[in-house]
C-alpha cells in the first residue's frame, strides 16, 4: 500500500494557484490598454475629425449588480446609458454603430453629429467634445480600479510562491521522508526471526532419575 504513494500534485497545484490568477491580472491589464486606446481615439476624433450628420436609432439603459444585498434593491449597481447611432458617410455609405456612456438627453429619433478619424468611420462616435472632462474622468476611475485588481491578483501570485509553495513542499518532503523511511525499515515477516517449522528438542521419554519401579496400577471394577 506504502509503495504505491506517488506525490505529483506540485505541478497541478502550480497551475491552479498561478494560472487563475495570472488570467485576471492579463485581463485587468488588457481592460486598461483597452481604456487608454479608447481615450486617446475619442481626443483625436474630438480635434481633427470627420463629421457627418447621424440619428440615434434607440437607447437603452444597462444596469450593472455588485455583490449581493437583503433588500429589494440588492446590491450597489451602476447603469450605463447604450445608444444605437445612424450615418450616412460622404461617400452615401450608410453605417450604424453602437455606443455606451452617451448623453443620457439622447433618445431615439433625436439628431446628433457622428465624428470619426479620416477613412475610417467604423471608429465613428456621437459622444460631444464637451464630455472630455467626464469621459476623462470615468477613465481615471476605471484604470484606478482596473490598477487595483491587477495589483491583487499580482500580490496573491507572490504570496503563493514566496510562502504557500515553499511550505507545501516542505510538507511533501517530509512525507516523502517519512514513507522512505518506512519503506527502507525490516518488516517482520517469516524472515524477521519467526520460527518456521516444528520446535526440535522436546523430551521424548521420561526425564532423568524418574523411578522404574512404580507400581502397577489397580484392576478395574
Amino acid at each position: 500500500m506504502i509503495e504505491n504513494i506517488q506525490f505529483d500534485e506540485g505541478p497541478m497545484r502550480d497551475v491552479f494557484f498561478l494560472a487563475l490568477p495570472g488570467l485576471l491580472a492579463a485581463g485587468g491589464i488588457a481592460g486598461m490598454v483597452a481604456a487608454v486606446v479608447r481615450m486617446r481615439r475619442l481626443s483625436a476624433v474630438w480635434r481633427s475629425g470627420v463629421t457627418a450628420e447621424g440619428v440615434c436609432v434607440s437607447a437603452y439603459v444597462v444596469t450593472t449588480s455588485h455583490g449581493h444585498g437583503h433588500g429589494h434593491g440588492g446590491g450597489p449597481s451602476h447603469s450605463t446609458w447604450h445608444h444605437v447611432y445612424e450615418f450616412t458617410t460622404p461617400e452615401g455609405e450608410v453605417l450604424r454603430f453602437e455606443e455606451a456612456g452617451g448623453p443620457r438627453t439622447v433618445v431615439g429619433g433625436d439628431r446628433v453629429v457622428v465624428r470619426y478619424p479620416e477613412g475610417r468611420p467604423d471608429r465613428a462616435t456621437a459622444i460631444p467634445p464637451g464630455k472630455r472632462n467626464e469621459n476623462l474622468l470615468a477613465t481615471g476611475c476605471l484604470l484606478a480600479f482596473l490598477t487595483v485588481f491587477v495589483l491583487a491578483a499580482l500580490s496573491f501570485i507572490g504570496f503563493y510562491l514566496t510562502v504557500l509553495r515553499p511550505g507545501a513542499n516542505a510538507v511533501e518532503d517530509r512525507i516523502k521522508d517519512t514513507v522512505r523511511h518506512v519503506r527502507e525499515s525490516p518488516q517482520p515477516g517469516p524472515t524477521g526471526g519467526f520460527p518456521t517449522g516444528f520446535p526440535s528438542g522436546l523430551p521424548t521419554g521420561p526425564p532423568d532419575g524418574w523411578p522404574s519401579d512404580m507400581p502397577p496400577p489397580p484392576p478395574l471394577p
